[in-house]
């Protein structure tokens, strides 16, 4: 996988045209804060709704871009479509 993008705690992938993003948490041990993947043909609302069934939380109610929610263990995941390149700081 082609490295696209990266900053200090913030690494983006390529796979194929779309890509796999990992982010280091804040606490001082190593931690991965989130992971993020890009979905063909990616609907936002759609997701929402699926996972409004699952009763899982997610954090923008509005974004058509990407969104991030947690999964039943807690982990947080970001989802987007395949042309989302992130935003590295």
């Amino acid at each position: 996988m082609p490295l696209r993008q990266q900053a200090a705690k913030v690494h983006i992938l390529g796979v194929g045209t779309s890509f796999f993003g990992i982010e280091q948490g804040e606490s001082q041990v190593a931690a991965v804060d989130h992971f993020d993947l890009g979905i063909a043909n990616f609907n936002a609302d759609e997701v929402r709704a699926r996972l409004s069934e699952l009763h899982l939380k997610f954090s923008n109610k509005t974004s058509q871009e990407s969104f991030k929610f947690y999964d039943p263990d807690g982990f947080q995941v970001q989802v987007n479509g395949p042309e989302y390149v992130g935003h590295v700081s």
